[in-house]
């Protein structure tokens, strides 16, 4: 039998432990990791998102929850998305959601890599979650998987603040003018800037 490291814990003892902690964590296979924080353009879209959202859910049979929520991806690995959606029947006093139907990942420069392989691995594989969600920061664009009828999974890039989506299973349809309200984006530079003499 193969011996854990003494840095491993277990999915009870890790929810045990962080509940009394000032800092964000996970557990990754059995290792605890600090999460890094967020910037001021990631908090305003998880408000935008997380106020757009619950109004549109409130009162059915789904709740809305943050990020200081737990998704279950492996029995030792409970990660932490920015926002979700939970359709089960979690216990009050639960750090993990029960039936999570959408997850929500903003991302940042130093963590979008890895959000987009290894994360997005891990929520594909959950049975009961049906929309995965990533918005960018940095520009208006986000990228929605979808589960099919066929329980495969389908994607689309949504840019533009006039770009629409719906969530048709939770009810939820939403606008990336809605996720960006309030923020400014920087201008990109232009490869070539055009000589006034040229159009003389």
């Amino acid at each position: 039998m193969k011996t854990l490291p003494v840095t491993q814990v277990s999915a009870e003892q890790f929810l045990a432990w962080v509940a009394g902690q000032e800092q964000r964590y996970e557990l990754v296979e059995g290792e605890i990791v600090a999460m890094a924080g967020a910037g001021r353009r990631h908090d305003a879209i998880v408000v935008n998102l997380t106020a757009a959202i619950h109004g549109q859910v409130r009162g059915g049979p789904c709740q809305t929850f943050t990020g200081d929520t737990y998704v279950a991806t492996s029995p030792s690995t409970r990660r932490m998305p920015d926002l979700g959606v939970d359709c089960g029947q979690p216990v009050e006093e639960s750090l993990v959601a029960d039936q999570p139907l959408l997850v929500v990942e903003v991302l940042s420069p130093t963590t979008s890599g890895f959000d987009v392989t290894v994360k997005l691995a891990e929520y594909q594989s959950l049975v009961c979650l049906e929309y995965i969600l990533l918005i960018d920061t940095e520009m208006a664009s986000a990228h929605l998987y979808t589960r099919g009828e066929d329980r495969q999974w389908s994607n689309e890039v949504l840019k533009g603040l006039g770009a629409e989506f719906e969530l048709p299973k939770l009810k939820v349809r939403l606008s990336l003018a809605e996720v960006y309200d309030g923020l400014q984006f920087r201008e990109r530079p232009r490869l070539v800037a055009q000589d006034s003499s040229l159009s003389e």
